[in-house]
């Protein structure tokens, strides 16, 4: 029976595998993040088209104004973040 020569830590396998888990699920929550900032931008807009269909119908003013702000908010906070996870050109 052959004994191996040099023998490797039994962890360098265990943070291999605990690396590639932390960069799937960084990956991940990443994603989501971003999918999470665009649909922040699209229930803005949803709420300013009704209000300003609601406006027009004969509705309060303030539907088309929270519209507006939501989506300006919205669009302000997904700009930012995505110019933060940018990557940097060379």
């Amino acid at each position: 029976m052959q004994v191996a020569a040099e023998k490797q830590p039994l962890a360098t396998s265990a943070i291999t595998c605990h690396d590639l888990a932390v960069v799937k699920l960084s990956k991940i929550a990443r994603q989501a993040d971003v999918l999470l900032d665009l649909m922040g931008v699209a229930v803005g807009s949803l709420l300013l088209v009704i209000g300003i269909e609601t406006y027009r119908d004969g509705g309060s003013v303030g539907w088309p104004i929270a519209g507006s702000v939501l989506f300006s908010v919205n669009l302000w906070v997904a700009c930012r973040r995505f110019i933060r996870h940018r990557k940097p050109t060379p």
